[in-house]
């Protein structure tokens, strides 16, 4: 969420393909432990990407493309602390970019529903506690649309309180993907789009807004996930002094790979006892080999390369994030400090 990226698209009507149904929003059987992972490349290009176009038998093709790293996505199963977190949650979908890590949480039903239950990227967390955001009950084909009442609670970058708002969830396009960097070439491909207007409250007061509107485009062969992704983030806090501050990231899909980082309840680490005192313990069967402690608007303010208690005293009493290394790779995980 922090990289800043623009795209350029060339949308042109073309011969009519057939449109497919999108059988899940992520594959969840495909890596139920995380061991496998779907790798992604972050790209960018020299002019902004113009992704208006619905309709059937869009041509996208996306041929201005520039490298600009990896990212690494994961379907995992929450761990016990993080489903007391975020109620209800049966899976999450990771996305690990150098030390970024976005976080979707999700409740699914055997029916094939989903629901937001959870999102945590870039020092910022919405947790839907009083109402998750219903997605619908895959699959989903051409012209599906859904809206849904949000609510629960926010907190990051200096602030916290209470959000409300409106998630829309539409298949509102299909036709053939073309790309210069990746894999995703597909046809046929489906786009999912999903629109979040959150507003922002704290002690009754409005104290801003949140837009994101992400784009999904899944091709026939379901991987992980969808092919090509495109998610789009507009914050607008004043009272933080943050104005239609807008991030943008795009990824192709480049290929899936077997992980050797599987993060399952049964081997992953926590914090505890959490909240800390004056020591930052870790429980688990790994040792630990690295932590980052950022603070609630990003900022670093610990890095310590190994050891499974880290001294915390000197840190203010809030929330801090703690990025946790150890064989079973990067977690990022929630620390309140008393």
């Amino acid at each position: 969420m922090k990289i800043k990226l623009l795209l350029s698209a060339l949308f042109i009507s073309g011969a009519a393909f057939a449109q497919e149904a999108i059988p899940s929003f992520y594959n969840f059987n495909a890596s139920p432990g995380g061991v496998e992972e779907d790798v992604y490349t972050f790209v960018s290009s020299p002019t902004p990407i113009d992704q208006s176009a619905t309709g059937a038998n869009i041509a996208w093709i996306f041929n201005q493309l520039v490298d600009e790293g990896q990212s690494s996505t994961r379907v995992i199963v929450p761990t016990e602390a993080e489903v007391n977190t975020f109620p209800g949650s049966t899976m999450l979908v990771r996305t690990t970019a150098g030390n970024n890590v976005t976080n979707y949480y999700l409740a699914t039903t055997a029916a094939g529903g989903y629901s937001l239950t959870g999102f945590q990227a870039g020092g910022m967390e919405l947790n839907y506690s009083s109402n998750n955001g219903f997605l619908g009950d895959f699959p989903l084909s051409y012209g599906f649309t859904n809206t849904d009442d949000v609510a629960g609670t926010f907190e990051g970058m200096g602030a916290e309180g209470f959000f409300t708002g409106t998630g829309v969830t539409t298949v509102d396009a299909y036709g053939t993907l073309t790309v210069n960097v990746g894999t995703a070439n597909a046809t046929p491909v489906t786009r999912l789009k999903i629109v979040q207007d959150i507003d922002l409250t704290y002690l009754g007061f409005p104290v801003g807004t949140v837009n994101q509107t992400i784009y999904s485009y899944y091709g026939a062969n379901l991987t992980t996930g969808p092919v090509f992704r495109s998610i789009s983030t507009t914050l607008n806090i004043p009272i933080l002094n943050i104005v239609n501050q807008t991030t943008t990231t795009h990824e192709s899909y480049t290929a899936t790979a077997l992980g050797t980082t599987a993060l399952t309840k049964n081997n992953t680490t926590i914090i505890a006892p959490n909240p800390v005192a004056n020591v930052l313990h870790f429980a688990g069967d790994k040792a630990i080999t690295g932590v980052t402690i950022t603070d609630a608007s990003g900022r670093v303010v610990l890095q310590n390369k190994a050891g499974n208690d880290i001294a915390v005293s000197h840190l203010s009493t809030g929330v801090y994030y703690v990025a946790v290394q150890s064989a079973n790779g990067t977690e990022v995980q929630k620390m309140i400090k008393q």
